[in-house]
């Protein structure tokens, strides 16, 4: 029973964790969250995908007089430190600090839970 308890503990713990299997992101690469997942930084921090929010871009097959924009949300926890909130927008603020790392916004996928692609670069 404890071995099938901390099997499914592990499956859980996993699932949470997207980006590179063998342990994190790798600065310089592109990496890609859903909404809900975290990723684990160079520096043992992690990023959670918290949501979109003041959603204004114009929806798929629609034509629009202007493209809108949206806000990512992001909570950014140090290892051992407290959790605080990074927005990136897609059209004004594509990158922010995060501990040691930049963090840039490469691409947010339309829809109500839409994916986002990142870049974490090196100061």
């Amino acid at each position: 029973m404890t071995r099938i308890l901390t099997l499914a503990m592990f499956a859980m713990l996993t699932g949470c964790v997207s980006g590179v299997a063998s342990g994190g992101i790798a600065p310089g690469q592109e990496f890609s969250l859903d909404v809900g997942q975290r990723a684990v930084l160079p520096d043992a921090s992690t990023l959670h995908y918290a949501g979109i929010s003041n959603d204004s871009r114009c929806p798929p097959n629609v034509q629009c007089i202007r493209a809108g924009d949206a806000d990512v949300l992001f909570d950014h926890m140090p290892a051992g430190g407290k959790a605080h909130r990074v927005v990136l927008n897609t059209e004004r603020t594509k990158s922010a600090d995060v501990g040691p790392w930049q963090l840039q916004l490469l691409a947010l996928q339309p829809g109500e839970r839409p994916r986002v692609t990142l870049v974490l670069q090196a100061p």
